[in-house]
């Protein structure tokens, strides 16, 4: 067992580090991606980015939410440490902006005990996860590169689709569209004034252009989640 060393106080958390803080996969996941650290305590900004430096991501800093929000570029972060309580805008204020201009982006809320309540509930609106206060920096690292990962297999999946979805007829693309609602066939056709034939022969030719085997896999392609296995 490695012996732990001395907990470090950053600010007003307690960081728990060990001789092996950064688990060797750590280095192989997602090196030269950016993660936004969101959080108006300065010493824990910059202790995050030098451990996230040190597995080869790029770290940007920012000391509020309107800093963020004003700086934000969509498609450029891969992750965000978002810090839940700070002063003016909040963390769960800033997930909620995020959530309408980049869904699908990951975002890990740094939380003291007394907001817990609060992560579990932003994690129910899409949060990726939420890391307590005092935290331990190899659990943090684990869940970052986790949430790197998921960006990227989210990145590629959605480039995939360019090439299907574009392949595709107005109307299929109509079918597609009740098929990622969720919609039976029946109710695609009522909703579009054609045959429910017509709808199972246009998710036939949808299903074959993408390459899916059934309808739960082409509605996870058609929104560049993770496929099913």
């Amino acid at each position: 067992m490695p012996r732990q060393k001395a907990a470090r106080i950053i600010g007003p958390a307690a960081i728990t580090e060990t001789s092996h803080a950064f688990p060797p996969c750590a280095m192989t996941v997602a090196k030269m991606q950016t993660v936004c650290i969101v959080d108006d305590d300065a010493q824990v900004r910059r202790f995050l980015a030098e451990a996230l430096a040190s597995i080869g991501l790029i770290a940007e800093q920012y000391a509020s939410g309107e800093d963020f929000m004003r700086r934000w570029q969509a498609g450029k972060a891969a992750c965000v440490l978002l810090d839940i309580r700070m002063p003016r805008i909040t963390g769960p204020e800033i997930h909620d902006w995020l959530r309408e201009r980049d869904p699908r982006l990951p975002v890990i809320f740094l939380t003291g005990h007394a907001d817990v309540a609060t992560a579990v509930r932003a994690m129910r609106l899409g949060a990726f996860d939420f890391i307590e206060k005092p935290f331990n920096m190899q659990q943090l690292i684990e869940r970052v590169n986790l949430a790197v990962r998921q960006s990227a297999e989210t990145a590629a999946a959605s480039a995939g689709n360019d090439g299907w979805q574009g392949s595709l007829t107005r109307r299929e693309r109509e079918v597609l569209a009740g098929i990622v609602d969720g919609k039976r066939s029946k109710l695609i056709a009522s909703e579009l004034g054609i045959s429910e034939r017509t709808v199972e022969s246009h998710r036939a030719s949808i299903m074959a252009k993408a390459g899916a085997s059934n309808a739960a896999q082409l509605a996870a392609m058609a929104s560049g989640q993770r496929q099913p296995d």
